[in-house]
């Protein structure tokens, strides 16, 4: 089985303003409502979303989805606890997307893409590459996921990957942009005025 894991427990440090950016929204939808919607509307098996600051509201948020969410109590820690969490949440699992609640960009196509590769190919990891370079979302089988999951660098997984072995990061092409990473105001400003093409 291949599980989904949606990280959305973060602070928003670089964002200004009361809400944090997983639940800012976009077409009238908290971005990671949409992360959400897309995960389980592709052929992921399953799909939890890993919560943190506000938990309560970004549960809220997916309840709807079809998402199960879980808590992780030391989000404030960094990503690679909220990394954990959903592992604990779901292990023993072939492999695992990863998945930003930040990135509703990252369409069921795009994560349809990613799944089918990994189906076919069976590599150790593979990661959607775009017109400007690699970029989210990332697959680990468990081997891969076990190589990484102890460790705590805030860009963990993409220092492991620029390090494997030549050839076993499958790299899954898509003839477009990369998604928008929303970090910042400005970020979601030119976010939401593309909303339209993100359904």
């Amino acid at each position: 089985m291949i599980a989904g894991i949606i990280l959305a427990a973060g602070l928003s440090e670089r964002m200004s303003g009361d809400v944090p950016k997983q639940l800012r929204r976009i077409g009238g939808r908290p971005m990671v409502s949409i992360a959400a919607t897309n995960a389980i509307a592709s052929s992921i098996d399953e799909v939890v979303v890993v919560t943190g600051h506000e938990a309560t509201a970004v549960a809220a948020a997916v309840s709807a989805t079809g998402a199960s969410v879980v808590v992780n109590p030391d989000y404030e820690d960094g990503n690679m606890t909220s990394l954990r969490a959903g592992v604990q949440a779901l292990p023993g699992r072939e492999a695992y997307v990863l998945l930003l609640a930040d990135m509703p960009g990252v369409t069921t196509r795009i994560i349809d893409g990613m799944v089918a590769a990994w189906r076919q190919e069976r590599p150790w990891a593979a990661v959607a590459t775009y017109r400007d370079g690699w970029r989210h979302p990332v697959l680990l089988s468990a081997n891969a996921m076990g190589c990484v999951i102890d460790r705590n660098e805030p860009k963990a997984v993409w220092q492991m990957l620029e390090a494997a072995d030549p050839g076993s990061v499958l790299q899954v092409p898509f003839d477009m942009d990369a998604p928008l990473d929303v970090n910042t105001s400005a970020d979601y400003e030119s976010i939401s005025r593309e909303a339209p093409t993100l359904d």
